[in-house]
C-alpha cells in the first residue's frame, strides 16, 4: 500500500508560526490611498528615473445616436423640386440648431426628403421627427401655396416616417419599400 506523507518545508513552518503569533486588528475607517505616479525607465527611449509616462485615456462612450431620416410628401404629385430644394436644407439646419441636434447631410429627391441627424441618447426618434415634420410643413404650406391648394390637412408630409440607425443614407430599396407601403396605407395604390 502506498502512503503519502506531507513534509513542511522550513519556509512553510516559519509562515505558520508567524500566523499563530499575529494579532489581526481591523481599522475602523479605511485608510486613505496614497497618490501614485507611474514612472518607467526605458533604455531604448533614453528616459531617466524622473521621467513620467503619460497614459492616454480610454475612448469615451458616446452619448449620442445618429439616424438617417426619411419623409415623403402626402400627395404623390407634390414633387420636391425647384426653389423648395434650397429652403428645405436651411430649415432643417435651423431646426437642428434650435433643438441642439447635429445635422450631417441632406438629400432631396423629387419623391422624398432624407437627412442624417445626430441627437442625444435621451432623444426619442419620434420627438425629432415630429418637430421636423411640423415645422417644415408649416413653412412649406406658408411659403409655397401651390402645395396648400390640395392639402387641407396642414401637414405637408405623408403619415409615418422612416428612421434607420447609422450615418449612411437609407438604401434605394428601403426607400422604395417605405414609399410603396405608405401609399398603400393612404389608399393611393
Amino acid at each position: 500500500m502506498n502512503t503519502f506523507e506531507y513534509v513542511t518545508t522550513e519556509t512553510e513552518q516559519v509562515q505558520l508560526d508567524q500566523r499563530e503569533t499575529q494579532t489581526v486588528t481591523r481599522p475602523s475607517a479605511p485608510a486613505p490611498v496614497p497618490e501614485t505616479n507611474f514612472v518607467e525607465q526605458s533604455p531604448s527611449t533614453g528616459m531617466g528615473d524622473g521621467d513620467v509616462i503619460e497614459f492616454e485615456s480610454a475612448q469615451q462612450i458616446s452619448y449620442e445616436l445618429t439616424y438617417a431620416c426619411l419623409l415623403i410628401p402626402r400627395f404623390s404629385d407634390h414633387y420636391l423640386t425647384g426653389d423648395i430644394t434650397e429652403d428645405l436644407p436651411r430649415w432643417i439646419k435651423q431646426i437642428c440648431i434650435s433643438y441642439g441636434w447635429r445635422l450631417g447631410s441632406v438629400m432631396i429627391r423629387p419623391g422624398y426628403l432624407q437627412w442624417v441627424i445626430t441627437v442625444p441618447l435621451t432623444t426619442n426618434p419620434a420627438q425629432f421627427m415630429r418637430a421636423t415634420r411640423q415645422i417644415t410643413s408649416q413653412k412649406i404650406l406658408e411659403d409655397y401655396p401651390r402645395y396648400k391648394r390640395l392639402n387641407v390637412s396642414g401637414d405637408f408630409w405623408a403619415p409615418g416616417f422612416s428612421v434607420a440607425p447609422g450615418s449612411q443614407f437609407q438604401t434605394e430599396e428601403n426607400i422604395n419599400s417605405f414609399i410603396l407601403q405608405t401609399r398603400r396605407n393612404q389608399g393611393i395604390l
